[in-house]
């Protein structure tokens, strides 16, 4: 998967020389540090790594050892620890992942995991989304603008069930052909560059303006959950 280790690349150059007062200052997820989104990518990376090896053998096993608690503990714990440690545990944790995938034949990406009770593909879609959502997240430099038009593409679409019930939202982008109805109901249009809309529905902070047919942007649904056991 090139454009994950693309993915990977790009936030280990993200986290070079940003020593300890930098790794625990606050990144723009609320209430969390830097370390804590480093922590958590780490252990993302080692969580969909098991998830392709015990596929390989035909076995369905947890994300997360201790499903959420266990989860939701070890970025807590982890956060706090020396920026190079964090940098190193990130660094191997992704190596693993990638070298399990090179293992992997054509028909293994189909292999069933218990992780949305999809497949290894659907883990390596996840992954792509978790690294470059939290460069973003890293508060280091990086922008949704810094986005690949074909990662907006396919945020946007994994996105849609995040539209708000009752409202028929479309979607717009100003900078490219991209337009997407969602839903039913009243219409309300939200128009934007297409990172931009990506970022919007993601939850993040835009880059340039959205202009929408309301008086404000509608309240988006729950992010798809991204089930810890």
């Amino acid at each position: 998967m090139v454009w994950v280790s693309r993915a990977h690349v790009r936030v280990g150059e993200l986290l070079n020389g940003l020593g300890d007062e930098g790794m625990v200052r606050d990144s723009a997820l609320p209430g969390w540090s830097r370390g804590h989104v480093v922590q958590h990518l780490a252990d993302n990376a080692r969580a969909f790594e098991r998830q392709a090896r015990f596929a390989l053998h035909g076995h369905l096993v947890d994300m997360y050892d201790g499903r959420q608690r266990g989860r939701d503990l070890s970025i807590d714990r982890g956060a706090a620890r020396p920026a190079a440690d964090l940098r190193e545990e990130l660094r191997l944790a992704q190596q693993a992942l990638e070298e399990t995938w090179g293992r992997l034949a054509p028909e293994d990406w189909r292999r069933p995991v218990r992780f949305r009770n999809a497949t290894v593909l659907d883990t390596a879609l996840a992954r792509w989304r978790e690294a470059k959502i939290h460069a973003v997240d890293l508060a280091v430099g990086c922008r949704p603008r810094d986005w690949s038009l074909s990662f907006a593409l396919h945020a946007l679409d994994f996105l849609a069930a995040r539209a708000p019930a009752g409202v028929q939202l479309v979607l717009r982008a100003t900078d490219h052909p991209f337009a997407q109805s969602l839903g039913t109901g009243s219409s309300v249009e939200v128009r934007g560059a297409v990172r931009d809309l990506a970022a919007w529905m993601a939850g993040r902070s835009v880059d340039g303006p959205l202009h929408t047919s309301a008086c404000a942007l509608p309240e988006l649904g729950p992010w798809p959950p991204d089930p810890a056991d």
